[in-house]
């Protein structure tokens, strides 16, 4: 399997706005404009996962100055700041008959090297109970529910602290 890990480009804008659809439920799922405000203001932590020739994930957040994602951050990306002190993850998704292939774990690991080339102090990111330990494999520290009320679900709020 020949995974390719690359900034999305506008064109897959429809692409990844499907995934998404089908990746999360409706109240937890980022909306088509706001995928498109993010293709525009960060590109480059907006990550595809093409395999022969199709997009079968990705991953995306902005860049903030804060340990913990607020929920207004995932809607306006004015709160991004390219100098910031920490990638965030807002959305890690992978179509499903795709999954248990690595794909994930390979868009974590680029985003985790983009952020370490510009020497961010860490990423952040929430995440369900059942997720936590997916995160902790890469580093992430869970240090405790998040505030976040997203898609009315209950979130842990999760910490990768690089050491630069």
């Amino acid at each position: 399997m020949d995974i390719k890990i690359r900034q999305v480009t506008m064109h897959e804008l429809n692409s990844v706005a499907n995934i998404e659809e089908i990746c999360f439920s409706k109240a937890e799922a980022a909306i088509r404009a706001s995928l498109e405000d993010r293709i525009k203001v960060f590109p480059e932590s907006f990550l595809v996962a093409e395999l022969d020739g199709k997009i079968v994930g990705f991953i995306n957040g902005s860049v903030i100055n804060e340990k913990v994602i607020r929920d207004e951050f995932y809607s306006n990306t004015s709160f991004h700041d390219s100098m910031g002190d920490y990638q965030s993850i807002f959305g890690l998704d992978v179509l499903p008959e795709y999954r248990a292939r690595g794909i994930a774990a390979e868009l974590i690991k680029k985003l985790i090297e983009v952020a370490r080339k510009a020497e961010r102090k860490g990423m952040t990111l929430c995440c369900k109970d059942e997720k936590i330990h997916y995160y902790e494999k890469f580093g992430f520290v869970n240090i405790g529910k998040s505030e976040s009320e997203h898609g009315h679900a209950v979130w842990n709020d999760m910490v990768l602290l690089f050491n630069n």
